[in-house]
């Protein structure tokens, strides 16, 4: 099951080792990115959302969160007991995958992976 909306594709799925969602990035719109780079805005995005541990291993940003927030607002990571963001490069794509514990919001979250990935594409527009 499953739907498309602009770079994004909704998976139901609730083991870890299958895509929760995915996107990609085109490597002409975004000339001169790097993998690197693409690694490092995850890993501040997923951090300003929520994960309590958040680190970069190879070409995948690696993130758990926790169940139980006191005294703030969760984040949208926060909702994953674990997870991992995986970019994959090919000659003409960047392509992204999220496998995850299942979030309790899994539907806002679709609207909210889908979001950030377009504001990171914008971020990356405005650093060339």
């Amino acid at each position: 099951m499953g739907a498309n909306v602009n770079n994004f594709h909704f998976i139901c799925y609730t083991e870890l080792n299958m895509p929760i969602a995915t996107s990609y990035f085109i490597k002409a719109q975004i000339p001169g990115t790097t993998l690197e780079q693409l690694l490092l805005l995850y890993k501040r995005e997923i951090r300003i959302g929520g994960a309590d541990e958040v680190y970069i291993e190879n070409n995948m940003v690696r993130f758990s969160g926790t169940a139980f927030r006191i005294g703030r607002h969760p984040g949208k990571f926060a909702d994953f007991t674990d997870g991992k963001l995986i970019i994959t490069e090919t000659s003409t794509e960047y392509l992204v995958s999220l496998e995850a514990s299942w979030p309790k919001t899994i539907m806002l979250f679709s609207v909210f992976f889908t979001n950030l990935r377009n504001n990171l594409e914008q971020e990356l527009w405005g650093l060339r």
